[in-house]
């Protein structure tokens, strides 16, 4: 059985796990800092961060199709550490 997830689907989750890292580091860069506004503002922008990958697990039906999507939203995360990591820490 082949896997029905568009590769917009996976496009979209992969930008959304470089972008939410990408707000964890720079969250993390305000806390050292001690600039507790901008912290407290990346917090609250994580969670929104993450609903692409939520919203597109869930609409998938088989472990296949999910494990594809959680692939694609790590790779996000590696990538951005390795290329936003730099520019903040």
């Amino acid at each position: 059985m082949k896997a029905k997830i568009t590769w917009w689907k996976l496009l979209i989750v992969f930008i959304s796990a470089i972008v939410l890292e990408a707000n964890s580091i720079a969250g993390f860069r305000f806390l050292m800092d001690k600039n507790w506004i901008g912290m407290v503002m990346m917090v609250g922008i994580n969670p929104f961060l993450s609903l692409p990958m939520n919203h597109y697990t869930i609409e998938q039906k088989t472990f296949k199709e999910r494990a594809i999507i959680a692939t694609a939203f790590s790779l996000g995360f590696a990538v951005g550490v390795l290329t936003i990591r730099p520019f903040f820490i």
